[in-house]
């Protein structure tokens, strides 16, 4: 994880956004990052510029949720696969990454080299199919 904005100017709005990133264990929308720090008052469109900025220069990483909106997590150098569930939004990590057979067929097969891949799987969690029983 880079821990610094280099090579970005290091800016107060930056390292407000960067710090509120580094304290969340889950990835978030601009959105949320702009209700949370709104005694900040930092625009919602600085937050996607930076977020944007951020991406670019591999400090965060870029997904989209259920909902199709992009949102954003510190860049830990790792794979990420995680569990979400459609009803109750809870996210369940995986451990492990269970594409890296996958990723060698497909370097394989299609000379593709492979550098990274993020995954998020949908579905129902055991408590809320408790509930619908």
């Amino acid at each position: 994880m880079k821990e610094n904005l280099k090579p970005l100017k290091n800016t107060k709005n930056r390292k407000i956004i960067l710090e509120f990133l580094k304290k969340m264990n889950r990835p978030v929308t601009a959105e949320e990052i702009y209700f949370s720090l709104n005694k900040e008052k930092i625009d919602l469109s600085t937050i996607y510029r930076t977020l944007n900025s951020f991406y670019e220069n591999g400090i965060v990483k870029k997904e989209v949720n259920s909902e199709k909106k992009n949102i954003f997590i510190l860049d830990n150098n790792e794979d990420s696969h995680v569990l979400v569930c459609k009803n109750c939004h809870k996210r369940v990590p995986l451990n492990g990454c269970p594409y890296h057979k996958i990723n060698e067929s497909i370097e394989k097969n299609t000379g593709f080299i492979v550098e990274d891949q993020n995954t998020e799987i949908y579905g129902i969690c055991p408590d809320c199919q408790k509930m619908c029983k």
